[in-house]
């Protein structure tokens, strides 16, 4: 019988360092060739007044390794909001607060579905754990002291997974919100045990770190050139937080994408009365000195740096496969468990053929 797995229940089952060996062994299997090709697709339309979008983003993958196909289906309204003068890209479902995306687990044996999760405890292990794996290849062994851009989910849950793979001794935070930024250095201080210092600025977040880490949702770009020092690893969320002059200080970069997105523009879907001009570009392809894919990097086909002085970047988008690895492995571990409510496969097959 197919589950149905809450964030509450999926946070209990697996661990930081599980996901991010999940993610790990997926990509490499995808980096051989073995899991398919990865989809994401989107459509949206603007409602009226045009200061929302109504989208429908799906991502899907497989792992033949793990057995499971995902399907994320994300309906999350889209508004923006003007923040320190920066515009903040914001989501709901049904109201401010509330959130819709879904992720169903189907078997690849018989196309059985498996199992119905929520799918924010999902996203920010994925996006987190893979992020922490463009770290662990890129960023220099030495690295100790890291700054953080942002206060929430993705930056809580990046500093952890970062911890696991960079002996960190100290962090600056920065955040728009003095006290969202103290609270941050406040209790991940304590769950992590590190010096974490709240600062006031994105330049003092920036100043004499090993690493810098955007984990925002900014859509005006926040990343400045003179940001950048050189030995650093950079990683941002989207490429939207890099001002185009802030490309030209990167030595070496990795842009984790699915093929099909590799043929598109990175598009700016703010109404241009919000300052979006729908035909944003990918301001790295022609600056960046050397462009290698994380398939390449994770089969040690390439390095992730060439010397202790190269400042090198991160950037990953969301795809199937890190669904398929990610809410795999917490449907196996519910399993095992007894745990996740039971509901009938009846209620999704169906003896009409199609």
């Amino acid at each position: 019988m197919p589950l149905i797995i809450s964030n509450e229940i999926a946070t209990e089952l697996i661990t930081m360092k599980e996901c991010m060996e999940s993610l790990e062994c997926v990509y490499k299997e995808e980096a051989r060739g073995g899991s398919g090709e990865p989809k994401q697709v989107g459509h949206s339309c603007s409602n009226p007044g045009f200061q929302s979008l109504v989208p429908l983003c799906h991502y899907e993958g497989a792992s033949l390794q793990l057995g499971f196909l995902a399907l994320r289906i994300k309906t999350d309204m889209v508004y923006w909001q003007l923040v320190n003068g920066i515009h903040r890209e914001l989501w709901y479902t049904s109201r401010p607060g509330k959130y819709g995306g879904l992720i169903l687990l189907f078997s690849i044996e018989n196309g059985e579905l498996l199992a119905i999760l929520n799918d924010g405890f999902v996203q920010h292990m994925r996006v987190v754990g893979t992020y922490a794996l463009g770290a662990k290849y890129m960023s220099r062994p030495d690295t100790r002291v890291v700054g953080i851009l942002g206060s929430g989910g993705m930056a809580r849950g990046y500093l952890e997974a970062l911890s696991l793979v960079r002996a960190i001794s100290k962090v600056k935070v920065f955040s728009p919100t003095r006290e969202n930024r103290e609270k941050y250095a406040r209790e991940m201080g304590a769950k992590l045990n590190l010096d974490i210092v709240a600062v006031g600025s994105i330049e003092e977040a920036a100043r004499d770190v090993d690493h810098l880490a955007s984990m925002t949702d900014a859509v005006d770009p926040i990343i400045q050139p003179h940001f950048l020092n050189r030995g650093m690893h950079l990683c941002t969320v989207t490429t939207q937080e890099m001002s185009p002059e802030a490309y030209r200080r990167i030595d070496r970069m990795v842009a984790h994408r699915t093929a099909l997105s590799e043929h598109l523009f990175v598009t700016d879907q703010r109404p241009r009365q919000l300052g979006g001009s729908h035909s944003r570009t990918s301001e790295w392809e022609s600056v960046v000195p050397v462009k290698i894919s994380f398939a390449d990097l994770l089969l040690d086909r390439v390095l992730g740096r060439e010397s202790d002085k190269e400042v090198t970047y991160f950037v990953s988008e969301g795809m199937g496969t890190q669904f398929a690895a990610v809410a795999g492995l917490i449907y196996k571990k519910a399993k095992e468990r007894g745990v996740g409510r039971e509901i009938p496969l009846d209620w999704f097959v169906q003896d009409v053929r199609t």
